[in-house]
């Protein structure tokens, strides 16, 4: 909307109204909300979305993920202040505005979270959607959305999970886009109640901009009231000054005062032919609106205390699979995450997915001797033989000995790369030196105790 122009036609409009009905801001957008799926409908909808979202990685000169963020906030801020300016006047406000007046604090610290939640250069290694309408954005973007918009922005973590495992029956999520969700879920929550918010300040502005036409009706022209219909139109709020000027002008009836002329009455009759229809609509909508913000507010909180690490294990594919290896099952999170991101680095090289890799890796953990001819001799201090025979197993039975061992270049082989063994033994020894020196006193002991025991 031309702000010049409105202010030519109302005068006595304030700025902060003038601001937010504002074309430049294009349409307010419709809130983030679908049909509400449950369980069953879930994995349906899990299978079917993983078919339709074709992902490729990120060029490195595009921009970053975070879509319209900082506008959300200073949206958020905007209505914020025009909501409170009102409520303080004595204007009625809706639950929903109540709600974001209440928990604003709570949503300008989700600006922080979402900064400090991943780094930027994070997101830029996942890979994004080729398809409309989510082109350009990260994939796990699209999941958040879906899953936001058939909760009615609603948090229930057993219905993620549920959710998230139908998904990758279809459409395999790696590590990293799992570990990106619930930073990801909060940006959808503060795109939707930056949508919500923005709906419910542009409507009370309109209603109030309606209100001061009616004020002063008996100067107001037909021609003037169709100039403000088309600039709102630029904001879709015009359906909501025509009802409302309806009501007032209707209130007016049988009452002393000014009266819209018959020019006026009109061309209202003709722009708002049903304006019951429009108004019961408009009920509807808030009365939707309401459960959507504090559905959303409620949520931002509860994503805080989610247990993301369970969560992550139970819908991760490559967390799976691995946890179905007892040594990697038994380890602490430090060896656990240095094994994890060996496999992602492997995945990211060889073009495989990380389930491929990790499938190959167990391979060779589980069937050590059928990668003996390749396998780097370890010198083991002061332990005889079978010592240094037993020692070596334990070890090719490890993550660690194929990750970042001397059995590296064996499972780079098997991934389509090539890795000289004598560079990966020069980068492994060093760092094998002491748990192996360790692992060899630990078995000459328990040999030693054997021998007692006899």
């Amino acid at each position: 909307m031309n702000t010049t122009a409105l202010q030519q036609l109302v005068p006595e409009a304030p700025p902060a109204l003038v601001q937010l009905l504002n074309g430049f801001e294009g349409d307010a957008l419709q809130p983030i909300r679908s049909e509400i799926f449950g369980p069953e409908r879930f994995a349906q909808h899990g299978h079917s979305l993983g078919l339709t979202h074709d992902a490729a990685r990120r060029p490195a000169r595009e921009a970053t993920f975070f879509p319209r963020l900082r506008s959300n906030i200073r949206m958020l801020r905007s209505a914020h202040a025009y909501i409170g300016a009102q409520a303080a006047t004595g204007y009625d406000i809706s639950p929903a505005a109540e709600w974001l007046l209440d928990n604003f604090h709570l949503i300008e610290a989700q600006l922080k979270a979402v900064h400090e939640g991943l780094p930027r250069s994070y997101f830029r290694s996942l890979p994004v959607l080729l398809d409309e309408p989510l082109a350009g954005l990260p994939r796990v973007y699209g999941v958040a959305w879906a899953f936001v918009a058939h909760t009615d922005s609603a948090f229930d973590e057993e219905l993620l999970v549920h959710f998230l495992r139908a998904y990758q029956n279809t459409r395999e999520l790696s590590l990293a886009e799992t570990w990106a969700l619930p930073t990801t879920l909060r940006v959808v929550l503060v795109e939707n109640l930056r949508r919500l918010a923005e709906r419910l300040a542009a409507h009370k502005a309109a209603r109030e901009l309606a209100n001061l036409c009616c004020d002063r009706i008996e100067s107001t022209t037909a021609q003037q009231l169709q100039q403000l219909q088309q600039l709102l139109s630029a904001r879709g709020v015009a359906p909501v000054f025509l009802a409302q000027l309806a009501q007032r002008l209707q209130d007016r009836i049988g009452s002393p005062g000014a009266r819209a002329s018959a020019s006026v009455l009109a061309w209202l009759q003709a722009a708002l032919p049903d304006p019951a229809a429009v108004l019961a609509q408009q009920g509807a909508d808030q009365t939707a609106d309401n459960l959507s913000v504090s559905n959303a507010v409620t949520s931002l909180r509860a994503l805080g205390d989610g247990d993301w690490p369970d969560i992550v294990a139970r819908t991760s594919a490559l967390m799976q699979l691995m946890l179905a290896w007892p040594l990697f099952a038994a380890e602490d999170t430090g060896t656990r995450d240095r094994t994890l991101h060996g496999i992602e680095k492997l995945a990211r090289r060889s073009g495989h997915s990380e389930h491929a890799v990790a499938q190959a890796l167990l391979s060779l953990m589980a069937h050590p001797g059928g990668a003996a001819d390749h396998a780097v001799a370890i010198p083991l201090p002061g332990a005889g033989a079978a010592a240094d025979a037993d020692t070596a197993a334990a070890l090719r039975q490890t993550a660690g000995y194929w990750l970042r061992g001397p059995g590296r270049p064996t499972l780079a082989r098997q991934l389509g790369l090539h890795e000289p063994a004598a560079r990966a033994w020069a980068w492994a020894a060093p760092r094998l030196a002491l748990p192996v020196y360790l692992l060899s006193l630990l078995l000459a002991t328990l040999a030693l105790v054997a021998g007692l025991a006899d």
